[in-house]
C-alpha cells in the first residue's frame, strides 16, 4: 500500500500536535485523563482525535462507538486504511476517535517489524486532508512496542500520577523511559506536564502533592484533579466524567487542564472562555445523557465496582435486590427459630452482637 506522501499532498500539509498520555505504572488514570482531556480540548473549540491505543479498549467504551466504527487503530497499523478513513465522529462536536481493539495484542511487534516505531505510527498518523488540531493517544501501561511506538510518535507527553507512597518512584521510572526515548527514537518529545490525579485532602494526598512539587516543580501542571466520586460513577456508566456531571469539579479542572495544554503549563484560559466551554459540555450532556445505559439516571445511586468507591447501590435494581435479600434473611431467621429452638437462635443472635 502506498504511503500518503506518495498519493496525497506533501509535507506542507499542517499536521496535528500529538499528545501521548502515558505512565509506566498501570491504574493511575491514563484513560480517565485521555478521555476527559480530549473532551476538554474539543469544548475549547479545538478539533481533536482521540486514539485508543490500549488493547483493553477502555477509552472506546466511553463513546458508544463499537457498532458505528468500521475501521480502527488495528486496521491503521496493519496498513489497511489511511488515517482519515480510521476516524469516527463521536456525539461531541469537534471530537472524533480511532477506536481500539483487543487485536492490538497480536500487533505488539508490528511497529518495529515495519521500519521502526517512529516510522510506523508517526507516518500512519500523517493527515493529507482535514487534519485535527490535536491527537490524544491513550497509551497502554508498561513499555511494550505499542507504548514505545506512541512515545516515538508523540510531540508532547502528559504524565498522570496517582497519589500514594510510590507515586514519586513510579514517576521517576517513567521519566527515565521518556529520557531513553528522547535520546533515541524521538529527540523532539517534550513533557507537556505531570498531572496529579485523585488528590485527597488527607495526609497521603497532601504528602504526595508536596513531594511532587519539591522534586519536579518545573514539570507539574498548575491544575490538579481532586478525588471525585462522580468519576467512579461515570466509570460504572462507561461515560466520560465531564459529560456525566457538567457542573462537577472534575469538569472545571479538566477544562483548566485542557487550557494549560493549549497555552502552556501555568497558563489557564480566561473565565469567559472556560464558561463558554462549560456551556458546550452542558449541551452535550443534555443531548446524549439518555444514550448512556438506558433508562436510569439516579446519579446518587449509581456507583462503580471497579473504582475506589467500591460496590454501593447500583440503581433501583440493586436496591430491590438488597431488600429482597433482607426479606429472605428475615424469613429464614424465623424458620430457624421455629425448628431449631430458642438455644440455637439465641446463639446466632449472640454471635451477631457486638
Amino acid at each position: 500500500m502506498q504511503s500518503h506522501e506518495d498519493v496525497f499532498d506533501g509535507p506542507e500539509t499542517r499536521q496535528p500536535t500529538i499528545l501521548a498520555v502515558y505512565n509506566q505504572k498501570g491504574g493511575v488514570g491514563k484513560t480517565t485523563t485521555s478521555v476527559n482531556l480530549a473532551i476538554g480540548l474539543a469544548a475549547l473549540g479545538k478539533k481533536v482525535v482521540l486514539i485508543d491505543f490500549d488493547p483493553q479498549s477502555s477509552a472506546t467504551s466511553n463513546f458508544l462507538l463499537k457498532e458505528k466504527a468500521e475501521v480502527g487503530i488495528h486496521d491503521l497499523l496493519n496498513q489497511d486504511a489511511f488515517v482519515e478513513d480510521a476516524v469516527t465522529p463521536t456525539a461531541f462536536d469537534g471530537l472524533s476517535m480511532i477506536i481500539g481493539a483487543r487485536k492490538l495484542y497480536s500487533l505488539e511487534h508490528a511497529l518495529d517489524n515495519r521500519g521502526g516505531s517512529q516510522r510506523g505510527l508517526r507516518r500512519a498518523l500523517h493527515f493529507s486532508r482535514n487534519p485535527p488540531d490535536y491527537i490524544v493517544i491513550d497509551c497502554p501501561p508498561a513499555l511494550g512496542h505499542l507504548a514505545a511506538g506512541a512515545l516515538a510518535a508523540a510531540d508532547r507527553l502528559v504524565l498522570p500520577v496517582f497519589p500514594g507512597r510510590y507515586a514519586l518512584d513510579g514517576l521517576k521510572r517513567t521519566l527515565s523511559v521518556v529520557e531513553h526515548i528522547q535520546n533515541g527514537m524521538n529527540p523532539a518529545l517534550d513533557v507537556a506536564g505531570v498531572l496529579m490525579l485523585s488528590v485527597t485532602n488527607d495526609e497521603i494526598g497532601r504528602e504526595s502533592l508536596t513531594q511532587l512539587r519539591a522534586e519536579c516543580p518545573e514539570l507539574l501542571f498548575r491544575t490538579a484533579i481532586a478525588y471525585d466520586i462522580d468519576v467512579v460513577k461515570a466509570t460504572y456508566r462507561r461515560m466520560p466524567a465531564m459529560i456525566f456531571n457538567p457542573e462537577g469539579k472534575t469538569t472545571t479542572r479538566f477544562l483548566a487542564l485542557a487550557s494549560e495544554v493549549v497555552a502552556g503549563r501555568g497558563k489557564v484560559a480566561s473565565d469567559a472562555e472556560l464558561a463558554k466551554a462549560q456551556d458546550r459540555i452542558r449541551q452535550w450532556h443534555a443531548d446524549n445523557d439518555a444514550s448512556y445505559s438506558g433508562t436510569e439516571r439516579a446519579r446518587g445511586n449509581v456507583d462503580s465496582d471497579d473504582g475506589p468507591g467500591g460496590t454501593a447501590g447500583q440503581g433501583g435494581r440493586s436496591r430491590g435486590a438488597v431488600i429482597a435479600a433482607g426479606l429472605v434473611g428475615l424469613v429464614a431467621g424465623f424458620l430457624l427459630g421455629a425448628f431449631a429452638g430458642a438455644p440455637l437462635l439465641g446463639s446466632v443472635l449472640a454471635q451477631g452482637g457486638p
